[in-house]
Protein backbone atom coordinates (compact mmCIF):
# COMPACT_ATOMS: atom_id res chain seq x y z
CA UNK A 1 0.00 0.00 0.00
CA UNK A 2 1.41 3.33 -0.87
CA UNK A 3 1.45 6.37 1.84
CA UNK A 4 -1.61 8.00 0.11
CA UNK A 5 -3.74 5.01 -0.29
CA UNK A 6 -6.01 3.86 2.58
CA UNK A 7 -8.07 1.19 3.10
CA UNK A 8 -11.52 1.13 4.54
CA UNK A 9 -9.98 -1.16 7.44
CA UNK A 10 -7.57 1.51 8.09
CA UNK A 11 -10.42 4.45 8.24
CA UNK A 12 -12.74 1.58 10.87
CA UNK A 13 -9.47 1.85 13.05
CA UNK A 14 -9.02 5.20 12.85
CA UNK A 15 -12.61 6.49 13.39
CA UNK A 16 -13.78 4.01 15.75
CA UNK A 17 -16.57 2.41 13.37
CA UNK A 18 -16.87 -0.84 11.45
CA UNK A 19 -15.53 -1.02 8.19
CA UNK A 20 -19.12 -2.15 6.82
CA UNK A 21 -20.58 0.88 7.39
CA UNK A 22 -17.52 2.51 5.64
CA UNK A 23 -17.61 0.28 2.23
CA UNK A 24 -22.09 1.04 2.32
CA UNK A 25 -20.92 5.33 2.13
CA UNK A 26 -18.41 4.07 -0.48
CA UNK A 27 -20.66 2.24 -2.81
CA UNK A 28 -23.25 4.90 -2.44
CA UNK A 29 -20.96 7.52 -3.19
CA UNK A 30 -18.61 6.61 -5.88
CA UNK A 31 -20.21 3.12 -7.01
CA UNK A 32 -19.46 -1.12 -6.80
CA UNK A 33 -15.82 -1.79 -7.57
CA UNK A 34 -14.93 -3.45 -11.05
CA UNK A 35 -14.35 -6.88 -9.68
CA UNK A 36 -12.87 -7.47 -12.65
CA UNK A 37 -9.91 -4.97 -12.06
CA UNK A 38 -10.22 -4.30 -8.69
CA UNK A 39 -10.53 -6.72 -5.48
CA UNK A 40 -10.45 -4.48 -2.75
CA UNK A 41 -10.67 -0.67 -1.70
CA UNK A 42 -7.97 1.33 -2.13
CA UNK A 43 -8.82 5.25 -1.32
CA UNK A 44 -7.41 8.51 -2.41
CA UNK A 45 -6.45 10.90 -0.34
CA UNK A 46 -9.46 13.08 -1.74
CA UNK A 47 -11.86 9.99 -1.26
CA UNK A 48 -10.46 8.94 2.53
CA UNK A 49 -11.01 12.74 3.20
CA UNK A 50 -14.45 12.26 1.89
CA UNK A 51 -15.08 9.51 4.49
CA UNK A 52 -13.75 11.56 7.74
CA UNK A 53 -16.07 14.10 7.15
CA UNK A 54 -19.03 12.25 6.50
CA UNK A 55 -18.37 10.28 9.71
CA UNK A 56 -17.60 12.87 11.27
CA UNK A 57 -20.91 14.62 10.90
CA UNK A 58 -22.98 11.35 11.76
CA UNK A 59 -21.17 10.67 15.15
Amino acid sequence: MAFDDVTPADLARELGIDAKRIRVFLRATYGKLNRSVESRWKLTPDQGASVRRHFARAS
